[in-house]
Protein backbone atom coordinates (compact mmCIF):
# COMPACT_ATOMS: atom_id res chain seq x y z
CA UNK A 1 0.00 0.00 0.00
CA UNK A 2 1.24 3.48 -0.85
CA UNK A 3 1.47 5.68 2.21
CA UNK A 4 0.32 9.15 1.25
CA UNK A 5 2.05 12.22 2.59
CA UNK A 6 0.30 14.01 5.40
CA UNK A 7 -1.76 16.87 4.04
CA UNK A 8 0.31 19.28 6.15
CA UNK A 9 3.37 18.22 4.13
CA UNK A 10 1.68 19.06 0.84
CA UNK A 11 2.30 22.44 -0.66
CA UNK A 12 -1.02 23.97 -1.59
CA UNK A 13 -1.24 27.12 -3.66
CA UNK A 14 -3.70 29.75 -2.58
CA UNK A 15 -7.08 28.83 -4.00
CA UNK A 16 -6.18 25.17 -4.44
CA UNK A 17 -8.53 22.53 -3.05
CA UNK A 18 -8.45 21.54 0.59
CA UNK A 19 -5.98 18.88 1.83
CA UNK A 20 -8.60 16.10 1.82
CA UNK A 21 -9.37 16.53 -1.85
CA UNK A 22 -5.66 16.88 -2.64
CA UNK A 23 -5.02 13.59 -0.82
CA UNK A 24 -7.74 11.87 -2.83
CA UNK A 25 -6.48 13.27 -6.12
CA UNK A 26 -2.82 12.49 -5.46
CA UNK A 27 -3.31 8.91 -4.35
CA UNK A 28 -6.55 7.96 -6.07
CA UNK A 29 -8.04 6.74 -2.80
CA UNK A 30 -11.59 5.87 -3.64
CA UNK A 31 -14.45 3.77 -2.39
CA UNK A 32 -16.53 3.85 -5.54
CA UNK A 33 -18.72 6.72 -4.38
CA UNK A 34 -17.04 9.75 -2.90
CA UNK A 35 -20.19 11.90 -2.93
CA UNK A 36 -20.45 11.60 0.85
CA UNK A 37 -17.53 14.03 1.20
CA UNK A 38 -19.71 16.83 -0.15
CA UNK A 39 -21.78 16.62 3.04
CA UNK A 40 -18.85 16.50 5.46
CA UNK A 41 -18.99 19.12 8.19
CA UNK A 42 -15.25 19.73 7.76
CA UNK A 43 -15.40 20.38 4.01
CA UNK A 44 -13.48 23.55 3.30
CA UNK A 45 -12.76 24.25 6.99
CA UNK A 46 -9.29 25.57 7.73
CA UNK A 47 -9.84 26.59 11.34
CA UNK A 48 -9.70 23.02 12.70
CA UNK A 49 -6.52 20.92 12.69
CA UNK A 50 -7.37 17.36 11.71
CA UNK A 51 -3.70 16.40 11.34
CA UNK A 52 -2.05 17.44 14.60
CA UNK A 53 1.64 16.84 15.15
CA UNK A 54 2.96 14.79 18.08
CA UNK A 55 2.48 16.74 21.29
CA UNK A 56 -0.61 18.53 19.99
CA UNK A 57 -3.15 16.25 21.67
CA UNK A 58 -5.31 19.25 22.54
CA UNK A 59 -5.84 19.84 18.80
CA UNK A 60 -6.80 16.19 18.34
CA UNK A 61 -9.42 16.51 21.08
CA UNK A 62 -10.89 19.57 19.35
CA UNK A 63 -10.99 17.81 15.97
CA UNK A 64 -12.62 14.70 17.42
CA UNK A 65 -15.31 16.78 19.14
CA UNK A 66 -15.91 18.67 15.89
CA UNK A 67 -16.70 15.36 14.18
CA UNK A 68 -19.31 14.31 16.75
CA UNK A 69 -22.33 15.65 14.89
CA UNK A 70 -21.04 15.34 11.33
CA UNK A 71 -23.69 13.81 9.06
CA UNK A 72 -21.11 11.56 7.35
CA UNK A 73 -19.04 10.61 10.39
CA UNK A 74 -19.53 6.85 10.09
CA UNK A 75 -18.89 6.90 6.33
CA UNK A 76 -15.71 8.94 6.87
CA UNK A 77 -14.49 6.50 9.50
CA UNK A 78 -15.13 3.52 7.26
CA UNK A 79 -13.28 5.22 4.42
CA UNK A 80 -10.24 5.87 6.62
CA UNK A 81 -10.22 2.30 7.96
CA UNK A 82 -10.70 0.80 4.49
CA UNK A 83 -7.82 2.84 3.07
CA UNK A 84 -5.74 2.38 6.25
CA UNK A 85 -5.01 6.09 6.53
CA UNK A 86 -2.13 6.20 9.06
CA UNK A 87 -2.58 9.72 10.43
CA UNK A 88 -5.09 12.40 11.31
CA UNK A 89 -8.63 12.45 12.64
CA UNK A 90 -11.17 10.80 10.34
CA UNK A 91 -14.69 9.96 11.44
CA UNK A 92 -13.92 11.33 14.88
CA UNK A 93 -11.13 8.86 15.59
CA UNK A 94 -7.36 9.05 15.65
CA UNK A 95 -5.06 6.78 13.65
CA UNK A 96 -4.37 4.68 16.74
CA UNK A 97 -8.09 4.27 17.43
CA UNK A 98 -8.68 3.27 13.81
CA UNK A 99 -5.85 0.73 13.97
CA UNK A 100 -7.72 -1.04 16.75
CA UNK A 101 -10.80 -1.27 14.50
CA UNK A 102 -8.93 -2.76 11.55
CA UNK A 103 -8.85 -6.44 12.63
CA UNK A 104 -12.61 -6.46 13.17
CA UNK A 105 -13.19 -4.59 9.92
CA UNK A 106 -11.10 -7.12 8.00
CA UNK A 107 -13.21 -9.92 9.51
CA UNK A 108 -16.30 -8.17 8.16
CA UNK A 109 -17.63 -6.81 11.44
CA UNK A 110 -19.58 -3.58 11.30
CA UNK A 111 -17.76 -0.55 12.68
CA UNK A 112 -19.82 0.91 15.48
CA UNK A 113 -19.28 4.46 16.56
Amino acid sequence: MITPKKPTEMVLNHGESDPYMQLLNDYRLDDGNMGWMENAKCKGRTDITFFPEPGESHLMVIAKKFCNDCPVRERCLRWAVTNQIPYGVWGGQSANERKKLLPNYIKGDIINL
